[in-house]
């Protein structure tokens, strides 16, 4: 069963900051790091000072940015810029946004403290590959703040929406705090306070299980965290330190959007886009078009409606087309070695048929970061083209909902991201200590 508790939130007090937007930021994995000095340089006391800080020249054990991170969270706390709430609360979150051709969304969750289980017992499933770099960065900023800085973005089923119904009875008409971010995404916040409503709440989360859609490293670290704490304080279920800040979300909500993340491949010693293109067109069908990035993402979508298709470009000005008309054949023969639960899947007929079987990129030079680019803006993949970055672009379409579920069911995992889960959730807007002698609410 999903655990998930309300908790004493921390959070920016606007009289002392200002503008709440100029001190949130979006999850620091995203962040490149041309905007990770703009972001330092907008605000004192912006989020990314504690979470994501710069590396100086001279940094050592006796100095770096993980104690200059613990230093400013102490000192924001002992000068008021950031505030703990009094009574425990669920903090119902709305995002409103817009995908230009697609209209506008509001995608409605709520934060809370979700009791740790390890992969593999059940109650929390993953679909994603981790990397071992991100979770030491994550773990060292949280032995030095005891806190939870950026949430785990979790899905859970509810086609009735009883979970969120129930949460909406608790909140006022005008949200607790708002922020925009960088995007022009609203982020809106209200504190569910009352005990009989967050036990309610609680209750009805009691038999659904928690979908990981984005902060696999942050989930693992915190149960590397929690290992520690156990060892120096032992184990007790009231613990903040047996608990992880989560986003939870129904993924039956209508605000759910997947957007897909593209690939580039460089660094390849022999490329040619006419040997990969005839070993292509040996197999599969593949139509060649003139036509410009744009062109080549509206050919994709189309095609997408009506079967399995990749996109790719190694410019020139045109794009080639891959479809595949009789996908499960092909997925029997060439993709054997997968779990048929995964073949079928856009990121693994990319993953398994182009960069391995194709071009001769295994899937351990992908693991540890060689030969492939990731790109959520397509135009900056083709940017990297024209400027030799990359040898070539591969466009997907998005992994969807149902795929999604069923992947976590199946106990699979897909290559490093494979999902876009948008928008983000904001750091710094809700922050969660795991101090050891913070508790939480215990849950029946």
């Amino acid at each position: 069963m999903a655990i998930v508790a309300p908790f004493r939130g921390i959070h920016f007090d606007v009289k002392k900051v200002g503008d709440l937007s100029k001190v949130v930021s979006q999850p620091y994995d995203v962040i490149s790091p041309e905007e990770q000095k703009i972001l330092h340089r907008r605000h004192p006391r912006q989020i990314v000072w504690v979470d994501f800080g710069l590396e100086r020249e001279g940094d050592g054990p006796k100095e770096n940015k993980y104690i200059r991170a613990a230093a400013h969270y102490r000192h924001w706390l002992s000068d008021g810029s950031l505030v703990q709430d009094a009574s425990p609360a669920f903090y119902y979150y709305e995002q409103e946004f817009t995908i230009p051709g697609k209209g506008t969304f509001v995608r409605k969750g709520y934060l809370g403290a979700l009791r740790l289980s390890a992969f593999g017992e059940g109650e929390v499933l993953p679909h994603e590959k981790t990397l071992s770099k991100p979770k030491e960065d994550r773990l060292a900023l949280m032995r030095v703040t005891d806190a939870n800085m950026s949430p785990i973005f979790g899905l859970f089923s509810d086609p009735k929406d009883e979970v969120l119904s129930a949460m909406r009875k608790g909140i006022a008409s005008a949200p607790d705090f708002a922020a925009t971010d960088d995007l022009g995404i609203l982020h809106r916040v209200w504190k569910v306070t009352d005990p009989a409503i967050q036990k309610v709440a609680a209750g009805k989360m009691a038999d659904k299980k928690v979908f990981i859609a984005d902060g696999h490293h942050r989930y693992e670290t915190a149960l590397a965290f929690r290992e520690e704490m156990r060892k120096k304080f032992g184990k007790r279920e009231d613990a903040a330190y047996e608990h992880v800040l989560m986003f939870m979300c129904n993924m039956d909500d209508e605000g759910i959007v997947i957007l897909p993340t593209h690939r580039g491949v460089h660094s390849l010693p022999v490329f040619s886009e006419e040997e990969l293109a005839a070993k292509v067109r040996a197999i599969l069908p593949m139509e060649t078009r003139d036509g410009s990035p744009e062109d080549a993402i509206r050919a994709l979508e189309a095609a997408g409606k009506k079967g399995k298709a990749i996109a790719w470009t190694a410019g020139g000005g045109k794009f080639h087309l891959i479809t595949f008309p009789d996908l499960q054949r092909f997925c029997d023969e060439l993709l054997a070695k997968f779990p048929k639960q995964l073949r079928s899947l856009d990121v693994l007929l990319l993953h398994g048929f182009l960069l391995e079987q194709m071009l001769g990129i295994t899937p351990e030079a992908v693991t540890a970061g060689q030969c492939v680019k990731y790109y959520k803006d397509p135009a900056k993949a083709v940017s990297d083209l024209s400027a030799r970055v990359i040898q070539a672009g591969f466009f997907l379409n998005s992994v969807t909902v149902e795929e999604f579920r069923n992947v976590s069911l199946s106990g699979h995992v897909l290559p490093q991201k494979s999902t876009f889960f948008y928008p983000k959730i904001l750091t710094g807007l809700l922050i969660f200590s795991t101090r050891e002698d913070e508790r939480v609410p215990a849950q029946t």
